[in-house]
């Protein structure tokens, strides 16, 4: 690790998080990823210059973006899709539901996934799961392998829509995702800070309404995100969003908080009607 110093999140041209860290990792491929350690945060990752977790409050991101779309499903879910993911964190989650017989996962950085299995062993599940197919991979060509109908339970673990992300909010992507997912079955993907980045959920929002016939946008406050976080859900039929069927509790997520999550500021209802 090197010496302490102050490194920057930039936001915006005149914005940013700051904190005072010491390097642990740096390296420049598919993905510019950086690893850094800071004394509240911890250990934290970093890609193309954004945090994407902490060690110390990535429970609430993963607990929400797994516990809550779980807790809608009318029937505890056997079969689970993950995309992207590689810190392996949802599958951790995934992995303590007693009823999942099978788990395929899609990360297209393979650099990715051993950065978190060396600096973050506490936060990933377990890869050598005789239930779980890992691929390096796109995950929308991974979509393209999967059955009709196969999965109860699809989570989209990925970075914003830039580099190798793009492909993960376009129309194609949301139709092959509703095409493999069960009648019944939960579909999640994270959407970004609409307060920062408003232009993602205006882009996407009309494509994954093409291609499923409800869709939910939700909301959970991340700290080292400074903001409210939205995740898209989409599924085939409605559901009662506010009382969980499958009752699980974590860290964070509890079934009360249910309402909480669907229950949108005004301003975001408002960037969802330009969208439309």
């Amino acid at each position: 690790m090197t010496a302490s110093f102050w490194w920057k999140e930039r936001v915006f041209k005149d914005f940013g998080h700051a904190y005072k860290v010491e390097l642990v990792f740096e390296k420049s491929g598919l993905q510019k990823i950086q690893i850094f350690k800071n004394e509240t945060w911890g250990y934290f990752f970093v890609l193309d210059g954004i945090v994407q977790f902490t060690e110390k409050d990535e429970y609430i991101y993963h607990e929400t973006i797994t516990y809550l779309p779980l807790s809608l499903l009318p029937q505890p879910p056997e079969r689970i899709l993950i995309v992207g993911g590689g810190d392996g964190g949802v599958l951790k989650l995934v992995q303590s539901i007693p009823s999942v017989k099978k788990i395929v996962q899609y990360e297209i950085d393979e650099l990715v996934f051993e950065l978190c299995q060396k600096y973050f062993p506490s936060i990933a599940g377990d890869f050598s799961d005789p239930k779980l197919e890992f691929y390096i991979k796109d995950g929308l060509e991974g979509l393209k392998d999967r059955e009709n109908q196969e999965f109860d339970l699809i989570i989209v673990d990925c970075t914003d829509p830039v580099g190798p992300a793009k492909t993960l909010y376009t129309e194609e992507f949301y139709k092959e995702a509703s095409r493999i997912l069960k009648p019944e079955g939960i579909f999640i993907q994270q959407a970004s800070l609409p307060v920062y980045f408003p232009w993602i959920i205006k882009e996407s929002y009309p494509l994954i309404k093409k291609a499923f016939n409800v869709v939910k946008v939700v909301r959970a406050f991340v700290p080292c995100y400074g903001e409210e976080i939205a995740f898209f859900i989409g599924a085939h039929t409605e559901k009662d969003w506010f009382n969980p069927v499958q009752k699980v509790t974590g860290k964070y997520y509890h079934p009360g908080l249910n309402p909480y999550y669907f229950c949108l500021p005004l301003n975001w209802i408002e960037l969802l009607n330009q969208a439309k």
